[in-house]
């Protein structure tokens, strides 16, 4: 065992270490020379070797990356990290601001701004002021476990400084890359004959997303906090009442937060702040694509709420496009998943806001034709978002004289077959065309649809491409066997790949299932809503177009593509398949006999503040008896379940008329065999900011 000098030595070293990476990473403002930290550090890992006891998940030395992980895990935000609405103009923040002071009766309202990071959203944990998880934030509700390779991410403390520490706190930031550490790294990649990223943020996305964490901490990533979720210590919750106050709070705590940031006092500074910021978004360190602005009161962000996918308290105000010219050498047409011809322009490679531009969309034939593009012209290309490259027009004064009208072929490029107008797109005619059954593989096998991690896409599209694939029920067919005859398909490769489809089989849920089928329209929101509603795929097909557009989130342009696909010869041979090999996932509308027995069937459930079981036990007691837990309010939730310091859920519940009721009332409803109880004992009225 070590004496209690080593062990008050290591200790010592820990927290010094920790101090001296906050002043050189966070606040860029070292007192030691590099020679001196590095004995300091190698103090220290002699320490631990010497005394494995000493172990701490925690300590600086781990910062280096362990072993490699096997997978990522799941995890479930206690709070939903939203996504943020979009403004892309000052005309935008006005009508904004408009609806916040209706939603507020009040002008008197004041905003925090920061710079719009371009980077990889994550939530990072502490319990006791110590790093305890990392999380990316997935879809909102369930994101990837990441903590090993976040603890590599130096600027991040491991050990919250100051007095006021809270007992658990849930921080939310971008995980970022600068511009100069984003150029080392693709020159490094260059030279090792690996690969370049296209911008820092897919450089800081693809090494979170690492398996080895000796990867991630080869790579200078940093962690920028921006918010925060859950905030609880004593018994009491957050002490920070605006969001001034919050970010002011995470930098005395050891986080690094952006520099640029402000309070603004009135909408108009907002929209000056957005100006002055779009003239230095060159000249900052890292990429920034637009400004976020919220409301700086905490109350009123509760008084205002959100919307399904996004706060009605913040904004992100985007920055106008990149823009530059160059020539426009050939028009190549990519074929999709339901067919549809887009035009793609392939260029004279131009770099364009950090990224190298050698193709860019065309939209469609009409959008060609409007604008007359040429082979040889000179065009003007931005980043929509700086993300897509899109081409806007051509300089006809640097049209050359040999340039001919470019004639968009009705003919499919891959099969060959007799491609039709439908409205703006033209689409092959071919229900077999190899390249449509590519796409639809692909997305069937991707994030947007199954998200089989371990099914390559490069590999599907092979597959695919040589008739392997035909439909994605083919894909659960499949055995290592068929896999190991290509040559560079190696054991470990093939196994992993048949597990991950093995996986999607038993596990993957029914709106996974819905998007991945491709469906024209139903993305990923809509998927949910009819996995939510419906019990299986035939359920889904047997409800008319009227009964669909009863459900939230389904107009009558999604129903009449919904009953065109169910009632397809196509959809009903795919599903037969699906039965067949045992891959039929079900859905919220299951009514078993068995399930209708059960005492909370069909009933909906929404639970909010401190409860005397985690928040994931409490929401398995509500599916286990039945019922269906739901993480955002709305009038279709039956009980609101309340526990101490309870929130803004209140509120709008109150406002929704909704039964609020406490723990124990939930208890005794898990046990009744009614369907009902009568009377409902309710909490005591809670004051609500949403009564204006």
């Amino acid at each position: 065992m070590a004496s209690s000098s080593v062990i008050e030595r290591a200790a010592f070293l820990r927290e010094k270490i920790e101090y001296h990476n906050h002043r050189y990473y966070v606040l860029d403002a070292p007192e030691i020379t590099d020679i001196e930290y590095d004995a300091l550090f190698r103090e220290l890992a002699a320490l631990e070797e010497t005394h494995p006891e000493l172990d701490d998940p925690n300590s600086p030395t781990r910062r280096v990356g362990g072993e490699p992980a096997e997978g990522f895990t799941p995890y479930e935000h206690a709070q939903r990290m939203y996504s943020l609405d979009n403004g892309m103009n000052l005309e935008a923040w006005q009508a904004f601001t408009e609806r916040v002071v209706k939603g507020l009766d009040s002008d008197d309202i004041q905003y925090w701004a920061d710079p719009k990071m371009d980077g990889l959203a994550m939530e990072v944990i502490y319990e006791q002021g110590r790093f305890v998880r990392a999380a990316t934030r997935g879809d909102g509700l369930i994101g990837e476990d990441v903590t090993h390779n976040m603890r590599t991410v130096m600027n991040l403390p491991l050990t919250l400084r100051g007095q006021a520490v809270p007992e658990l706190l849930e921080v939310r930031g971008e995980v970022i890359m600068s511009n100069v550490d984003f150029a080392a790294l693709n020159t490094r990649q260059a030279e090792a004959g690996e690969k370049v990223f296209a911008n820092p943020r897919n450089a800081a996305a693809g090494t979170i997303r690492q398996l080895d964490p000796k990867v991630a901490a080869s790579r200078p990533l940093q962690f920028m906090g921006y918010g925060i979720g859950r905030v609880q210590s004593g018994g009491e919750e957050s002490p920070w009442t605006t969001q001034q106050e919050i970010m002011e709070g995470l930098g005395q705590l050891g986080f690094a937060v952006a520099a640029e940031a402000r309070l603004c006092r009135t909408s108009q500074d907002v929209a000056a702040y957005f100006e002055t910021l779009m003239a230095q978004r060159d000249d900052l360190p890292y990429e920034i694509d637009g400004v976020v602005a919220k409301v700086n009161s905490i109350e009123m962000q509760e008084a205002l709420g959100f919307t399904s996918r996004a706060p009605r308290w913040a904004l992100a105000l985007k920055f106008p496009a990149h823009q530059i010219k160059t020539r426009l050498h050939a028009i190549r047409i990519q074929v999709g998943r339901s067919g549809v011809l887009t035009p793609v322009a392939e260029l004279e490679p131009v770099r364009l806001a950090g990224v190298e531009v050698s193709k860019a969309t065309l939209h469609n034939k009409g959008y060609i034709e409007e604008r007359d593009f040429r082979i040889g012209d000179t065009v003007l290309i931005q980043r929509a978002g700086d993300v897509i490259p899109q081409v806007l027009s051509v300089d006809l004064e640097q049209r050359p004289a040999s340039a001919r009208k470019y004639e968009f072929v009705m003919k499919c490029p891959v099969c060959g077959s007799e491609a039709v107008e439908d409205g703006e797109r033209v689409i092959c005619t071919n229900p077999t065309c190899p390249a449509k059954t590519v796409q639809r593989m692909i997305h069937f096998v991707s994030k947007a649809g199954l998200d089989m991690e371990g099914v390559g896409k490069k590999w599907v599209q092979k597959l695919a491409e040589e008739g392997v694939l035909t439909t994605p029920a083919d894909l659960f067919t499949l055995k290592k066997t068929d896999l190991l005859k290509y040559e560079r398909m190696g054991d470990k490769s093939a196994e992993k790949f048949i597990a991950a489809i093995e996986k999607a089989r038993k596990v993957a849920p029914l709106w996974r299932l819905v998007a991945g089928l491709g469906i024209r329209h139903v993305g990923e929101q809509t998927a949910r809503t009819l996995a939510n509603n419906f019990e299986d795929l035939e359920a889904i097909g047997r409800v008319s177009r009227e009964e669909l557009q009863d459900l939230n989130d389904v107009g009558p342009v999604v129903a009449e593509s919904l009953s065109t696909y169910f009632q397809s010869e196509e959809a009903r041979e795919l599903f037969d398949k699906f039965k067949a090999i045992g891959f039929w996932p079900k859905g919220g509308g299951v009514k078993s006999e068995a399930a209708e027995s059960l005492p909370l069937e069909g009933k909906v459930f929404i639970f909010t503040g401190s409860l005397p079981v985690k928040r994931p036990e409490a929401q398995a007691m509500v599916e286990a008896q039945g019922g269906i837990s739901v993480n955002a309010i709305s009038k279709k939730v039956d009980y609101v379940v309340a526990g101490e310091k309870a929130g803004s859920k209140i509120a709008k519940a109150e406002k929704l008329g909704l039964d609020i009721i406490d723990f124990t009332t939930f208890q005794a409803l898990l046990h009744t065999q009614e369907q009902d109880v009568s009377p409902k004992p309710e909490l005591k009225k809670q004051k609500s900011l949403l009564d204006f």
